[in-house]
């Protein structure tokens, strides 16, 4: 039925129909071929388009021109698709052009409603249980701008897969073990003695950051150390010695605040599992299960995984010569603990430096047989990185420079509305350049403004009218002529266009196009309240009330759906603003 099902899925049914009855009308037999529905350049060509005839025509011999008049005229027989169908054209070379009818709303919306939720309910499919692993920046700092990135990509994404039907489980994996603890230790013991009068060069090895002397300052408290040598080479024994006393409460409070960033970026995770609680348990175990399933092989004293069978450069060791194993071997028993925790997919994002991590994880998923029967259970994304512009030229990252370095320094200056927009306007695999100016710019110029302000013009009309927009219902029965012309029809079905959005990038993981979705509807809002004769919302309100109420609809749906968009972006949608009446 048209109202448990998107308008593409729909359209798709209807074709296969058609191409059924022309496959058994001419003895063909098809498999393994899928429908595709596309969107026109624009509106004046029909709401959707097919170029099913191009794809299949050599299975019948034809030419895609044949095929594709054959599929029109069964099309036309269709007593279920063409009340719903104004027109169904043939465009150069082949595409199957459908132009709907506005009726089509009431057959979606039948009964009085006050939302777009039920309809994305109705929708929603059982896809199971996924695991989306994101941020896990080092516990040895504060978030960085590409942490940033990771958290708003992420989180949207996650919002986005809750909605079309996948238990999300969100979690933050802690690299607290390890070499890079160990230095973080040693690092803060140098700045520890530096705020006691002892300045020492920090080791080649060591961190450099300035943000060390206030952790330092943090925890010193808590510290109970024996007096420190002054000599250079004793005082780094000492600082080796004592690496970890000061590495454990500071990576306490690294993740306490990266966590409240992340918080105030309204980001939250369902779980912080922290490496350490692998040690040495579950590493053991799971390299005796690699080594029991014929997995792994020895050489010159190492163990190496036969990642090599299974889509990687070469084969990779998981335990060293001197029986220490390497962090690929931690990596594997985290994602082991991922499998055994019952997720049917795996997610990670991860860093722009990790892009030849991903065969390797990929191989040694294989190797523990969550690859077995579906290839596509894991996926990786990488964030790629950030470049701040401001007056038209880079950013220096440099905390010394008192420029922006941190996510906090970003959120100190820019909206987090803005920020989360600015982080998923173009695909993660693409490097962002974030225009500063832009960002601080509170104006229609800026892109999460003018979609804002579209929604708050919207419950400024219904304040005006007097009406209480949760309580107005949308109902389009016995009103749907009055949906055409004027940029009602096109701002009606590039609405109905979310529910297609959310499909698909719970299916490709493209958030930008929603970014996309979101500013061309505010556009056509504003195309739609420019013809302020035609498109008087009020005026016919009062005066012609059935055509007042059919727009009053339109109008809701548009705001609901513009609010749901900023809700999966993790952006606010408020109902008034300041300079709401400067939409152009």
């Amino acid at each position: 039925m048209l109202k448990d099902e998107t308008i593409r899925d729909w359209l798709s049914l209807r074709l296969k129909r058609s191409l059924d009855i022309l496959c058994q009308k001419e003895g063909v037999r098809l498999s393994n071929y899928s429908i595709r529905i596309d969107y026109p350049p624009n509106f004046s060509l029909g709401q959707y388009a097919s170029p099913l005839a191009m794809q299949l025509s050599r299975f019948f011999d034809k030419k895609p021109q044949e095929l594709a008049h054959g599929l029109v005229q069964t099309l036309r027989d269709d007593d279920e698709l063409m009340p719903y169908v104004e027109k169904i054209e043939l465009a150069p070379p082949a595409f199957i052009n459908f132009t709907l009818k506005s009726n089509i709303a009431s057959a979606i919306f039948p009964h009085h409603s006050n939302g777009l939720e039920e309809y994305l309910k109705r929708l929603m499919r059982p896809r199971g249980k996924i695991i989306v692993e994101f941020v896990s920046a080092n516990p040895t700092g504060p978030l960085n701008i590409v942490s940033a990135r990771a958290a708003a990509f992420g989180d949207s994404l996650c919002r986005i897969l809750a909605v079309a039907g996948y238990q999300v489980y969100r979690e933050y994996y802690v690299n607290d073990y390890g070499n890079q603890v160990y230095w973080l230790g040693i690092s803060l013991a140098y700045r520890y003695a530096e705020a006691l009068g002892l300045g020492l060069p920090l080791p080649e090895n060591a961190y450099q950051g300035e943000y060390l002397k206030d952790i330092v300052k943090k925890i010193s408290a808590e510290l109970k150390l024996p007096e420190f040598p002054k000599e250079e080479k004793a005082f780094f024994e000492w600082a080796c010695e004592h690496a970890m006393a000061f590495a454990l409460p500071a990576m306490q409070y690294i993740v306490a605040n990266q966590r409240q960033d992340l918080k105030d970026f309204r980001v939250e995770f369902d779980n912080f599992f922290y490496e350490s609680s692998l040690h040495p348990q579950a590493v053991n175990e799971t390299f005796q299960f690699l080594k029991a399933n014929g997995q792994v092989y020895e050489k010159d004293g190492a163990w190496f995984l036969l990642s090599s069978e299974k889509g990687d450069d070469k084969d990779r060791v998981v335990i060293r010569s001197d029986g220490r194993p390497t962090y690929f071997l931690a990596d594997i028993a985290y994602h082991r603990k991922k499998i055994e925790r019952g997720f049917d997919k795996i997610l990670n994002l991860w860093g722009p430096d990790h892009h030849g991590y991903i065969a390797r994880m990929r191989s040694a998923l294989s190797a523990l047989g969550f690859l077995q029967d579906n290839p596509e259970r894991f996926s990786v994304l990488i964030v790629q990185q950030v470049n701040l512009i401001e007056g038209g030229k880079t950013v220096v990252m440099s905390k010394r420079l008192g420029k922006f370095q941190t996510m906090r320094d970003l959120l100190n200056r820019i909206p987090v509305d803005v920020c989360r927009y600015f982080f998923v306007m173009r695909g993660a695999s693409n490097h962002l350049d974030f225009d500063l100016e832009l960002a601080t710019t509170q104006s229609e110029r800026n892109p999460v403004y003018y979609i804002q302000y579209a929604h708050a013009r919207i419950h400024s009309i219904f304040r005006q009218a007097g009406l209480n927009f949760d309580e107005f219902p949308i109902d389009f029965r016995g009103k749907e002529s009055y949906l055409e012309g004027h940029f009602r029809k096109e701002l009606l079905f590039y609405v109905l266009r979310l529910a297609e959005e959310i499909q698909d990038i719970a299916r490709n993981y493209e958030l930008q196009s929603l970014a996309v979705w979101l500013y061309e509807t505010a556009h056509y809002f504003s195309q739609f309240y420019s013809l302020k004769q035609e498109n008087n919302v009020l005026g016919l309100y009062r005066e012609k009330p059935q055509e007042g109420e059919a727009l009053l609809s339109l109008i809701k749906l548009v705001a609901l759906a513009l609010e749901k968009g900023l809700f999966l972006l993790g952006i606010s949608a408020p109902r008034a603003m300041h300079r709401e009446d400067e939409i152009p």
